[in-house]
């Protein structure tokens, strides 16, 4: 899945279910699915065999979000978060909006560089993170 797959796919999802793929590809955890009486369904992560937690909030709670950052960290990657400004290079390219929230992980001696986008930190956190772990069409 390169870059833009990536994005499209986070685009037509809802929060609970971009939590659930960050954990699958991301946190390596086994996501389950469960219909509950009324028709609602729950994802919770299975982390360990026979123990069932509930999925963390990923792509909307800072908390949890830091869990990724530090499992990306973890696989060589380091990171910066910032703000998009007029004087941003992805504002002036068109690539992002003023004040929208950015995380790019990277290897600078490798040229890896995986930008995200979006108006809350964690959503560009797991978004960055989903494009660095996927393999394909990084920012070379």
């Amino acid at each position: 899945m390169n870059r833009d797959e990536v994005i499209a796919k986070w685009n037509s999802m809802q929060p609970r279910e971009r939590d659930a793929w960050v954990a699958e590809e991301v946190m390596g955890l086994t996501v389950v699915r469960e219909k509950r009486p009324y028709g609602k369904v729950w994802v919770r992560a299975a982390d360990e065999p026979g123990a069932m937690n509930n999925l963390p909030v990923y792509s909307t709670g800072m908390g949890a979000t830091w869990k990724v950052l530090e499992r990306v960290r973890g696989n060589g990657y380091s990171f910066t978060l910032g703000e998009v400004s007029e004087k941003s290079g992805s504002f002036i390219r068109g690539e992002a909006k003023l004040g929208d929230n950015m995380c790019n992980f990277h290897i600078a001696t490798k040229g890896i560089f995986t930008p995200a986008f979006r108006e809350t930190m964690p959503e560009a956190i797991c978004l960055a993170a989903l494009i660095a772990t996927q393999g394909e069409g990084i920012e070379e």
